[in-house]
C-alpha cells in the first residue's frame, strides 16, 4: 500500500468529529503527519495527510472504515491514494 493518504473531511461541526477520526488512526497506527482545518460558521472542512506504512488492512478497508466513521459523525470523509491526488490535481 502506498505510505501517504490524503483524507478529507466535509461537515456539519459538532463535538465529537476530530476525536473519532484521530482516535481511529491511532488505534489502527496510522501516523498524521500533516493537518490542516477551517471552520465556516457551522461547517468544517479538513484535510489530512497520513501516512499508512504500519497499517494493517488493505486501502479498501481504509475506506469502508472511514466512511463509517463519517456516517457516525454525519460527515463526509474521504481517502485518496497520494498519487491518485496529485495525478488528479496536476496543472
Amino acid at each position: 500500500m502506498t505510505s501517504k493518504i490524503i483524507v478529507t473531511l466535509v461537515g456539519k461541526d459538532h463535538a465529537g468529529i476530530i476525536a473519532a477520526v484521530c482516535n481511529y488512526f491511532a488505534e489502527n497506527d496510522v501516523n498524521i503527519l500533516d493537518l490542516s482545518m477551517t471552520t465556516i460558521q457551522d461547517y468544517i472542512n479538513m484535510i489530512l495527510i497520513v501516512d499508512v506504512e504500519k497499517y494493517k488492512k488493505t486501502f479498501p478497508g481504509l475506506v469502508n472504515d472511514l466512511d463509517q466513521i463519517g456516517e457516525k459523525v454525519k460527515c463526509k470523509v474521504t481517502a485518496q491514494k497520494e498519487e491518485v491526488f496529485n495525478m488528479m490535481h496536476r496543472i
